[in-house]
């Protein structure tokens, strides 16, 4: 009989991402007051986020709120976020769900990211004793070349924690990326479907559908069997 190995997205499927952007954009007010003497700065980065900005947010933020700064502030900008304490908690349905299958076999974790963003909430989250595998994907190769969906990862995670003839499985929220490559192996993948994510999860790419959708993780037995 085959063995059920489990993988998981990290960001809005395991917490919820907006509490760390919240943590940073703290740290981003506390920098526009101390540098320019300005309040506000992160309150309009939460409202820009609740609008769905995400790639514009810091650029705008300057602009509206210091448009004296100077080009190298988008980048000081960018790391006070990047580099903001970060106060996290994983949703209820995310630690029933690795207490429940991290007790059936070793777990494996694949995240995009800024590797030091990122290890950083795995950190806070104290998710490391957790898994057997955690591939971070921006430490593989320079300027995101193995981003999901490229399939380097996964078939990492899946030398790492199994063996020919597991059944693997995939759990994620982002179908523009999360489930192409695994949908390519053969894997069973789920994506969890939340309110409040801060990325666009309606879109769909070629291939990348999951073949299951949830709304708990503590649906996944139901889809699993186990």
């Amino acid at each position: 009989m085959s063995r059920l190995r489990v993988v998981f997205d990290l960001d809005d499927t395991l917490y919820p991402e907006r509490q760390f952007a919240l943590c940073g954009f703290r740290a981003c007010g506390e920098w526009a007051k101390a540098q320019f003497g300005v309040d506000g700065v992160s309150e309009e980065m939460t409202r820009l986020l609740d609008t769905g900005m995400l790639g514009k947010l810091f650029t705008t933020v300057l602009q509206t709120h210091i448009p004296g700064h100077g080009p190298e502030h988008l980048q000081i900008l960018r790391e006070v976020y990047r580099g903001a304490a970060a106060e996290l908690t994983l949703f209820e349905d995310g630690a029933w769900a690795l207490d429940h299958y991290g007790g059936k076999g070793p777990l494996g974790l694949i995240t995009d990211g800024t590797h030091t963003v990122q290890r950083k909430k795995v950190t806070a989250l104290a998710l490391e004793p957790r898994f057997h595998e955690i591939v971070y994907t921006d430490a593989l190769g320079d300027d995101r070349a193995y981003f999901k969906p490229h399939p380097m990862a996964f078939e990492r995670v899946a030398a790492a924690i199994g063996a020919p003839g597991d059944r693997y499985v995939y759990v994620g929220d982002n179908p523009t990326k999360d489930f192409v490559a695994p949908n390519a192996m053969g894997w069973t993948t789920v994506q969890i479907v939340r309110d409040g994510g801060i990325h666009d999860v309606t879109k769909v790419v070629d291939g990348g559908a999951a073949q299951h959708r949830i709304t708990s993780l503590t649906e996944l037995p139901s889809i699993l069997g186990i």
